[in-house]
């Protein structure tokens, strides 16, 4: 059954722990959060071809590609990977994701082959610093002018991601911590920050659309009922995965959606996140 402009909540990045909790778990979930398509993925890891594994055990009357799955029910789980770059900026690629890539990669190489594969290209929490304060701190000034030439080159072909976990009031507090150990670094709301760029860039003639997203870390079951806390919401239309994926990064570019933008709890940001980060040695995967 073909979709024919239904309105959809979605939900753009998901860090799946599949050895936690099965396909079904996140369905299920997926049906208590009203979720219609949702973006499953790792950090410099390709997990797609387990989630189509289990989805062959589970729903064998699935449609699937490259692009993403399409459930018995309707919903969508659409084919994803973060990456860290060279430049320290990670990125995500939707609708499609490759292996040969690692955090020696060039951003515009894992751009360029993203596009080309007709991906939607996400440049993810764009204004943190995943080096030195290992996403506490904000970027340098050059990585900012740096940022702001990647985006006006490829205005109109990538987004900019407003990120749930990036709890301005945490990283306050992070900061001063860090400061108390002489780290000096620089800081701002990286939310607010980034929809400024995005506004001085439209107003140069860009076109950077801001999606909201959870960035959830879904270390157990539980945790899966947090997903689309922050998402987007736009009609969409077609049978197949990529015909519905397609019409929604149309949609995106268009700026036919709106963002529903709130952040995780404290509660959860702790658990799934500042515990594995402060203790990387006692967890797999400590970033997702």
């Amino acid at each position: 059954m073909a979709l024919e402009n239904k309105k959809s909540n979605i939900e753009l990045h998901v860090h799946a722990f599949l050895d936690k909790y099965d396909i079904t778990d996140i369905t299920r979930a997926m049906g208590v959060t009203n979720i219609n398509i949702l973006a499953l993925l790792a950090l410099n890891d390709s997990i797609y071809s387990k989630v189509v594994d289990e989805v062959r055990k589970q729903y064998p009357n699935s449609r699937k590609n490259g692009c993403g799955i399409k459930l018995p029910t309707g919903k969508c789980i659409l084919n994803a990977r973060e990456y860290s770059t060279r430049e320290d900026f990670h990125i995500l690629t939707i609708g499609y994701s490759f292996d040969n890539a690692n955090h020696k990669t060039e951003i515009r190489k894992i751009i360029d082959n993203g596009l080309e594969n007709k991906a939607l290209v996400i440049l993810d929490h764009p204004l943190v610093d995943n080096g030195e304060t290992r996403t506490a701190g904000h970027i340098s000034e050059e990585m900012k002018y740096n940022l702001e030439r990647i985006c006006k080159e490829y205005s109109g072909h990538i987004a900019l991601e407003w990120n749930a976990y990036s709890k301005p009031w945490i990283r306050e507090c992070l900061k001063i911590y860090l400061n108390m150990f002489g780290s000096n670094m620089i800081y701002h709301d990286i939310n607010h920050e980034m929809e400024k760029l995005s506004e001085k860039l439209k107003e140069q003639g860009c076109n950077l659309p801001v999606l909201a997203d959870t960035d959830l870390h879904a270390r157990d079951e539980e945790k899966l009922l947090d997903m689309g806390t922050s998402r987007i919401i736009t009609s969409v239309e077609g049978e197949s995965p990529e015909e519905i994926f397609s019409s929604m990064k149309k949609n995106i570019f268009e700026g036919n959606y709106e963002n529903v933008k709130k952040y995780v709890s404290l509660k959860h940001i702790i658990g799934a996140y500042c515990i594995p980060m402060l203790f990387p040695n006692h967890f797999e995967k400590p970033r997702g």
